[in-house]
Order: structure tokens, then sequence, then C-alpha cells
């Protein structure tokens, strides 16, 4: 006989004995519908209670996770609906990369017509802690992947205000009332207070109080204090959460931050009386370190910094072109740099030259010709290139510019990048752009910070607002479009045409219509343009040591444009993110206007941080327009004025939803108005 059976067979019998009924659970009683419920999904793609469709931001196919920079505020989108009529809410919650929950804000209905719901998040606050300080230990701490979903939920109270306003006076109405609020009372999920939860009982025992007429207990419901509950901490029927998606968070300066570039051989060259020029080195080019500080620029740029042949092909990456100094002349210029704040970025392009240093050591990676041979040892190069960013990052380096990356594999920058950047969160990419739009989109999904290049060539109207829109959309989440004017081997016929004014209103537009912008060395001088009606081309920084009298800048103005543009970004978070600006309506095709708009929630001020910029597109003439403002779209009185002040100049005006505009290049070529709330 087994254990089992014996124990069974041995059991006292309880044939003749009377056991106490169990006692069935209490169903609770509503006097309308019932509440819906959740539905539990089991396998990616099922729907719960509440349907939950077009997350964003997401890529097309989902393969690339979407970036922002610590502190950026960006907005979170979905389409949240339920069968029938019944009304929905949405959240944004955003989790940390341990899972943490840093937020859960209200989402705000965005188009009725697609059922679809925003939020503006902000994954941690903007800090300007630099790399080499301790503190950013704590930064980098925030930085990483993180998380955001959105929830849908049945709003119960809302189909109830909606019956409320057709039967005012039913005493159904008031008992059906009465009942949400006591069950949204007892609610855990609604995160109410001990406070709170009493209003809502006490509301809901007055309701069902019969000596008083139905209509005012169906009002007390109305009170603005449960109003405002049911906006920040509402009865949420049927929560239904989307999948987490994922969210790279960046240190400080991926997206918002000013470059300024400059050849440290150009840097303090002398002209001789003979007609030679003896070129800066590496100790000379500290003065450009003092001029990019006094003009507000954090990062400094330094191209041609590694040893190249007679063809500009690098000879070695892991060393300091010996005309310009040593690696420890290198380690004071950073040094200095980090005194005065500036960050340090260096030219790190992979054109091989046949002599390179590698190929004594690995020459099965060169070919007949002495071109790289990627497919021979792939991970071998690869882990060489990481090796040699490794060494600039222990010297102090946080950036790279990388030219024509678009001629190495996707795969190898995609891997180096990771690899380094996960163990030197402080290292930025900068990738130079191409006319490839679809290797520019793929060099940004390969973990490239930001590209530049191609804003000098957008000049009409019609171009720049087509690019403003393109660069500060969801497109921004993997690729960050930089603003640079011009660069250093190519000059706009725009600059050319347009005197010393075409120069102020590309500074304007590249500082303002871009999180992250820069200028190269001369750009303060305007160098190559059309002056006293002679027309000079274009000159090749990276072929011809420049010697530039520096004496001569306050005569332009442009300098000081520059500083107060750095400035003006400083002082005005809505500056700081690539999901906030709107193109503004104008007729005349030479006036170019935008708005960037940050809520209230993101500002760090309590209050909205709102700026117009109003452009003058032509360098020779007097322009006017009007420009059209959408009040309700930036929080602003849609009965009256506004006030705005110009930033550039301190001047104030009135302004409302239509407003008339003149911009003379002798006087202004543009306006920065920033909106007093």
């Amino acid at each position: 006989m087994s254990e089992a059976q014996h124990t069974q067979d041995t059991a006292p019998s309880t044939t003749n004995r009377t056991r106490k009924p169990r006692a069935a659970k209490k169903q609770p009683q509503f006097t309308g519908d019932a509440p819906a419920l959740p539905i539990a999904t089991k396998e990616a793609g099922q729907f719960g209670r509440v349907a939950i469709t077009n997350v964003t931001p997401s890529s097309a196919d989902g393969a690339f996770t979407p970036r922002v920079e610590l502190g950026e505020p960006f907005t979170v989108t979905a389409r949240v609906f339920i069968e029938g009529s019944g009304h929905v809410g949405a959240t944004g919650v955003l989790k940390s990369q341990r899972g943490r929950i840093m937020a859960r804000k209200p989402m705000m209905p965005a188009d009725a017509t697609l059922e679809s719901y925003a939020v503006t998040l902000q994954a941690g606050e903007h800090t300007d802690v630099a790399p080499w300080d301790e503190a950013f230990a704590e930064t980098a701490k925030q930085l990483g992947n993180w998380k955001f979903a959105v929830e849908g939920w049945a709003d119960t109270f809302a189909d109830w205000l909606q019956l409320a306003d057709e039967e005012p006076a039913s005493e159904r109405i008031a008992q059906q009332g009465s009942e949400i609020l006591s069950r949204w009372a007892g609610t855990r999920d609604a995160a109410l207070d001990a406070q709170q939860r009493k209003m809502l009982r006490d509301t809901a025992k007055e309701m069902l109080d019969e000596t008083v007429d139905a209509a005012d207990r169906i009002a007390i419901a109305h009170a603005a204090e449960i109003l405002a509950l049911h906006g920040t901490n509402p009865l949420r029927d049927g929560l239904t959460a989307s999948a987490d998606r994922p969210l790279r968070v960046e240190r400080p300066k991926s997206s918002f931050s000013a470059w300024y570039q400059f050849f440290p051989r150009s840097e303090g060259a002398v002209g001789n009386e003979d007609g030679t020029v003896t070129p800066g080195d590496l100790h000379t080019a500290v003065r450009g370190l003092e001029r990019a500080k006094k003009e507000g620029f954090g990062i400094v740029c330094l191209p041609q910094i590694l040893p190249t042949d007679a063809a500009g092909a690098v000879t070695d990456h892991t060393s300091v072109d010996p005309a310009l100094g040593t690696v420890d002349d290198l380690r004071a210029f950073i040094g200095r740099a980090h005194e005065l704040g500036l960050e340090v970025a260096i030219d790190f392009t992979l054109a091989f030259a046949a002599d390179h240093a590698w190929k004594a050591v690995h020459p099965q990676w060169f070919r007949a010709d002495g071109t790289i041979d990627y497919d021979n040892d792939f991970a071998g190069i690869g882990k060489a290139v990481m090796e040699a960013l490794d060494g600039w990052i222990d010297l102090g380096v946080t950036a790279f510019r990388v030219g024509a990356p678009g001629d190495t594999p996707l795969r190898l920058w995609q891997d180096v990048i990771a690899e380094v950047t996960k163990a030197h969160p402080q290292a930025l990419f900068l990738a130079e752009d191409g006319d490839r739009p679809s290797m520019t989109r793929a060099l940004a999904c390969a973990g490239f910070t930001q590209s530049y290049g191609t804003f000098a060539w957008r000049n009409t109207k019609e171009e720049v607002d087509g690019f403003l829109t393109a660069t500060n959309s969801d497109a921004a989440f993997w690729q960050r479009n930089a603003f640079w004017p011009t660069t250093p081997d190519s000059l706009s016929n725009y600059l050319r045409d347009n005197d010393i004014a075409g120069y102020a209103v590309r500074a304007v537009l590249a500082a303002m219509g871009s999180p992250a912008w820069g200028v190269c060395s001369g750009y303060e001088l305007v160098e190559n343009a059309q002056l006293a009606g002679a027309e000079r081309p274009a000159v090749s920084e990276p072929d011809e040591v420049r010697v530039r009298d520096w004496g001569t800048s306050d005569d332009y103005g442009i300098a000081e444009l520059v500083a107060s543009l750095n400035t003006i970004r400083l002082a005005h978070p809505a500056a700081r993110s690539y999901h906030n600006l709107t193109v503004l309506p104008s007729a005349n095709p030479s006036v170019l206007a935008f708005a960037r708009h940050t809520p209230a929630a993101c500002t760090g001020t309590g209050k909205p941080d709102t700026l117009i910029v109003v452009v003058n597109l032509d360098g020779y003439h007097e322009q006017q327009s009007n420009i059209h403002v959408d009040l309700e779209a930036f929080g602003l009185p849609t009965d009256g004025t506004y006030r705005v002040r110009d930033e550039l100049t301190g001047r104030e005006f009135d302004w409302s939803w239509d407003n008339f505009v003149a911009l003379a290049p002798w006087a202004d070529v543009a306006h920065i108005l920033s909106v007093e709330y």
C-alpha cells in the first residue's frame, strides 16, 4: 500500500460531519454599467482592454533606439481608444535605466480624428557639468537606456460627467456618481492622499442624501477640487499599458552644444616681410581658446591634428603632427581649455596613408594600392581604431569630428562608437554630412552624435523652412543636424552675395535654428564675402595657412553678434531641444520666422519659455511682413496683447495674433523675441 493510499484509507470519515459553507464573495452592485476591467496580454501584439497604437518616438522598423540629451524635453504620442463611444485617458510613463518610474504624466488630446494623445517628458535635468569635473560621475549614472510607455484607460468619470450634462436632475445619475467617487477613493492606482480620499468619500455620501434635490447632488461632484483631481489622479478603469520602449539618454552637449573650429597652424600664423608665412602651432593656438571662450562657445574643434602625407591621408592615428608640437603640447593645450571650461574635439578621419604606422605591424590590412582592406580582419581593424580613440580620450579629448565617415563600413563605426561610449560616456562623434541622405541617417543610427555640413547650402526661405522642419522633428531622435554657416573648405553663394548682413543672418539662423551649431575661425572677419564690389573665391583652409588680423574683428560686428547668440541660447531652455520648433507663416519670401516653445513643466523656472525668431534674408533691402502666431499653441492670451523683448537689442513690443515686422540690414537683420508670461 502506498503512503498516499494509506493516508486516504486511514483519514477520519467526514460523511456525517456538517461543514460550514464558505461565504460567497460579495459582488459590487452598480447602478449603471459595470466598469471596464483590464484584459491581460500574454504576447506581443495583443490588445488589452484599451487599444494603444502608433506609439512614438519609434523608428520605422523599430531597430534603432531613439535618443535625447539628459534634460532635453521630448514628446511622446500614441493613439489610444476603446470600443463604442466611451471616453478614454492616456498617461505617459518614463522609467530610468534601473526601471524606476521617474515620471507619470497625463497625456493631452492631440488629434480628435485620429484619437491621438501627446505628452512632453524630460529624462533628468539639464546640467552644464564638464566631463572632467568630479560631479560628472553622478551625471554619468543617469545616462544609458531608459524606457518609456503609454498607459490607456477607460475614463469612467468623464463618461459620468457627460451623462450628468444630459440628465442633470436624475436620481439614477446621482447614485452612479456616488458609486464612482466611492470606488475612486478606494483605488490604490489613483495615488490619492488621505485628504483627497476623504473628500471623495464625503462627496459620495452627500450624493446619496435623498433629502437634497438630485440636481444639487450631481452638481457637488463638479466641484473644482474633484475636476482638478480628475486631471492629476484619475480613476483609471481597464488600465492597459503598452510595451516599454527603449530611449537612449546621452550626456550634456550631445545635442545642445556650440562648436568653434580653428586650425592650429593658422592660429598665430605670421606673415613675413619676404612674403612667406610662419605657421602657428599648439602653443600659439591657445589664443583661439581665449577667443572661443569670449564668444561663448563650449567645444573647440581642431582639424588636422594628426600627421598626414602630402595628399592629406593620415599616417598615424595615435600621434600629433610634429609641425604642431608633441603629445605633451596637446596635453597642455587641453589643460588650458579645461581651465576655461572648454571641451576639445579633434579630427579623426579614417583616411589611411600608404605608409601608415599600422602597416608595419598589420600589412594584411592594406591593399596593394595602400588603401585599407576592411574585409581582411574587420574585427582587428575595429579594435585598433577603438584603442586609438581611447588614447585620445585619456589625454582629455571628449569629441571627434569624422570626415567622410560614409567611406567606411557602417558596422565598423557602429561597433567602435558603441564600445567607446560604453567605456567613455563623455565621448561625442560629429559626422561630416554628405549628399546621401540615406547614409547620413544610417550614420546617425550607427551612433554618430551629430551631423553637419548641409545647412550651409540651404539659403532660400523655402529651403530653410523645410530644413528647419526636418531637423526639428521626430527625425532628430536619431539624426541631429548641427547648423554650421560655413565649412573650412567651402562658402555658399549666399554669403558671397549678401555682404556682412548675410553673415549675421546665417549666424542667427544657425544658432537659433538648431540646438547644435558652430562656426569656423575667420567667420567673424567676414572672410571671402563680396566687399567693395570685388568677388573673391573661397579659400580652402585645409590646404592653405591663413594669416588673420583679429584686430579688425570689431569692424564687422559678427563676433559681438555670435557672443550674444550664445548668451541667449544659454539663458533660454527653449533653445535646447530638437522637438519644439514651429515655422510661423510669413507671406514675404524674404522674411522667415519660427518659434521655439518649452512648457513650464520642463523649464525649471515654473514658467513657459518661448522664443520667436524673425529674419530678413535680404542683405541689402528692408523687407516687411506680417507674422502670424498661434496664441493658443503657446499658452498666450487670445483676447489681448502680450509683451515680447528683443534679446538682441533690448527693445520691447506688444504682439498679438498677427504682427507687422520691418527689418532693414543696416539696422536689424533679425528679431529674437522672448515672450513675457
